[in-house]
């Protein structure tokens, strides 16, 4: 527990230092490809973008799916919005990979041979709105009270509006607002792999800017939930959108939303998407984790409720046999008295008076030893201190010498065999009562990898045979049994008895649920 507490007091710093040497290294590389003359951002090869649309389709696809089931499953509106967020990534993705695949690349304006504005536009409008849905979900993280969301309506609502988007700009795509100077489409289809200049295309880089700043607060918004909660989701997503912000950067110096080529800014959103899978999947095997551990909580809590009403049943009724059956014998025990004492009996007549007399001691004996095992069977506490007023008691009640010795406080075993191992005993000292003739009786208990007790008698013991079932032996063999332990009997004529058992005790704590 301390190791966890020191884990969980160093890892936002770890995770801190982390966001920091990234940030420092994605700065280094951006300012590389901006100023060195001879940094080529992107490379032209048709397999290799198609793979990279693919792969990106997918991963977001992924990342939209696994948010979108766990938003629903765990009423979470920030995992709705993300789902959302990349589900209009997905429909973005999937829309280059279609047209580069059929073949109608440049029908929208989408090769290097006459690049124009439509594949940029859907890239800027694509990508703001899903930074807006990612600046909306790290807010609903961590808001105290987040929005109720419709989850069907979230998922499909923003890439909608985004698709109807896009099918006015083609119809209308020879009015389309100017992103890229024609100097800028001519510089990018006579060198496609060479960084535009920052100042040719100034209004892209605005809208770029304003797309990764967005990007950033998002993460900064990640950032602040990590902080929070320690959840690694948050911290893996909180990386992502830096590398999501600084993408846009380099969507900025190469747009890559044309066939055929590959950009920097695409591997890096690349990135981007599969640090966000790696931390939903992450989720979702510690919401799995949570789930079981709860699972067994509620098992753990419901068996020991049972035990508690068990217990409680047994106390009741301990106290309906002491006040109604003891009192109905003790007062059948003292009216016979008084009859023999009237009546004079002699002969059979008082042979029948005492065995009348006998009968209702014997009776009135196990009435006693009933309502003493079911309040030692209702009680609580450490197991050794009431074995030793069980053997106390006995003592007291019955005139014998009896004795408890241990090696040291023993484990908590659970209410249910901690209450079935004292039945036992109580059947053994029964046992000795009824049947040893016995002077002393001994209860030795101690711990070595298991529980070992033992009931040892000097009384006159009596031949074993391996299957006898007498002196209620087949009673505590059967209690025994439910609780995973083994009884083992030790006795020869006129030397004693000695009743063992043993029970593992890592089975009497799964036996009790813990």
């Amino acid at each position: 527990m301390i190791a966890e507490r020191e884990i969980r007091r160093h890892a936002p710093a770890g995770v801190d230092l982390a966001l920091v040497l990234l940030a420092l290294a994605l700065a280094l590389t951006t300012s590389v490809v901006a100023t060195a003359p001879t940094a080529a951002p992107a490379l032209v090869n048709d397999r290799f973008s198609i793979g990279i649309s693919t792969a990106a389709m997918l991963i977001s696809g992924a990342v939209a799916a696994l948010d979108w089931a766990r938003g629903r499953v765990a009423h979470d509106a920030a995992a709705l919005l993300r789902s959302s967020a990349f589900a209009v990534l997905v429909l973005l993705n999937g829309l280059n990979l279609v047209v580069g695949l059929v073949g109608i690349d440049a029908a929208f304006g989408a090769t290097l041979d006459d690049p124009g504005q439509l594949p940029v536009l859907a890239s800027v409008v694509g990508r703001g709105v899903a930074a807006i849905l990612l600046v909306a979900a790290g807010w609903a993280a961590i808001s105290r009270r987040p929005p109720n969301l419709r989850p069907v309506l979230v998922l499909v609502g923003p890439a909608a509006v985004v698709l109807v988007l896009l099918l006015v700009a083609v119809l209308a795509r020879d009015d389309l607002p100017v992103l890229l100077p024609p100097e800028a489409l001519e510089s990018l289809a006579a060198e496609p792999t060479a960084p535009l200049p920052l100042a040719i295309a100034p209004v892209l880089v605005a809208v770029q800017g304003i797309i990764g700043i967005s990007f950033l607060v998002a993460g900064v918004l990640a950032h602040r939930s990590f902080r929070r909660s320690g959840r690694a989701l948050d911290a893996l997503l909180a990386a992502g959108l830096m590398v999501a912000a600084f993408s846009q950067v380099h969507s900025a110096l190469h747009p890559g939303s044309f066939s055929s080529i590959v950009t920097l800014g695409d591997l890096l959103r690349l990135v981007f998407y599969a640090l966000l899978l790696i931390g939903v999947v992450a989720e979702a095997r510690d919401d799995l984790a949570d789930l079981r551990a709860a699972t067994l909580e509620v098992r753990r809590l419901a068996r020991a409720e049972f035990a508690a009403a068990a217990l409680e049943e047994r106390a009741r009724l301990a106290r309906e046999i002491h006040d109604g059956l003891a009192q109905d014998l003790w007062y059948a025990k003292l009216k016979q008295s008084r009859l023999a004492q009237v009546a004079g009996f002699a002969g059979e007549a008082q042979q029948l008076n005492n065995e009348v007399g006998d009968a209702i001691d014997n009776a009135l004996a196990e009435a006693r030893d009933a309502v003493a095992a079911m309040r030692q069977g209702a009680e609580s506490g450490p197991l050794l201190d009431i074995l030793a007023r069980q053997v106390d008691d006995f003592a007291d009640r019955f005139a014998l010498r009896a004795e408890l010795t241990s090696n040291g406080q023993l484990p908590e075993i659970g209410p249910r065999p901690q209450a079935e191992l004292l039945r036992i005993v109580q059947e053994a000292l029964t046992n000795v009562r009824k049947h040893a003739d016995a002077t002393v009786v001994r209860v030795d208990v101690k711990t070595n990898g298991e529980l070992v007790l033992a009931v040892t008698d000097n009384g006159r013991g009596f031949l074993t045979d391996g299957g006898s079932s007498g002196f209620g032996l087949e009673s505590m063999r059967q209690r025994a049994a439910v609780i995973g332990a083994r009884i083992s009997v030790t006795s020869e004529p006129q030397n004693g008895t000695r009743v063992e058992l043993r029970m593992p005790i890592m089975r009497a704590r799964e036996e009790d649920g813990g």
